[in-house]
């Protein structure tokens, strides 16, 4: 299934990437891969075709969601979806099979800007305040809300969604007990 537009693959690449270190140590892609297509995430460059395919399972779900909601592509609603709702099960899973990433990082979560520190802004979660790269979102401010996977701020979000998410991630931490 194709992306609905540029503006829909590029999310779902600022979503999906912080999950390639994860790859490259698995030596599914190599290190210098993930690093060129960090760049070309970054500065808005051509990524050659089907280079979501190296995100697999993301890909699969975003496909599922986008199937089971009745559309033709995968647009930025299918990719929120799926990274913001369903990504945790799939963290899960995958952290019984492998053990070898940090499931506590890999989720995504949403936060506050508390401080900005040239590249690296410090970011207030659930999981308490932490330095976040921001190479993604030009002009945040103190009090922008976002949302953060691993060390990136992945997208600047408003303040429902946000007191939402962190909602959501209350009630999945209460009811796992996470041992991690």
């Amino acid at each position: 299934m194709d992306f609905k537009n540029k503006e829909s693959r590029l999310l779902f690449f600022k979503y999906a990437i912080p999950c390639a270190e994860t790859l490259a140590k698995r030596g599914f892609i190599t290190q210098r891969y993930r690093k060129k297509l960090m760049k070309n995430v970054i500065f808005n460059k051509k990524i050659p075709k089907d280079t979501e395919k190296i995100f697999k399972i993301a890909n699969i779900m975003c496909e599922k969601i986008a199937k089971k909601l009745g559309k033709k592509f995968i647009d930025k609603d299918v990719i929120r979806k799926y990274f913001l709702f369903e990504h945790d099960k799939i963290v899960d899973k995958r952290y019984k099979m492998f053990k070898d990433f940090d499931p506590l990082q890999c989720r995504l979560y949403s936060g506050k800007v508390i401080n900005l520190k040239n590249r690296k802004i410090i970011v207030h979660t659930i999981i308490g305040n932490k330095k976040y790269k921001n190479i993604f979102i030009p002009n945040l401010k103190i009090g922008n809300f976002v949302v953060v996977h691993r060390d990136f701020i992945i997208e600047k979000i408003n303040e429902n969604l946000a007191k939402r998410l962190w909602s959501l991630k209350e009630k999945y931490f209460k009811s796992t007990k996470s041992n991690y």
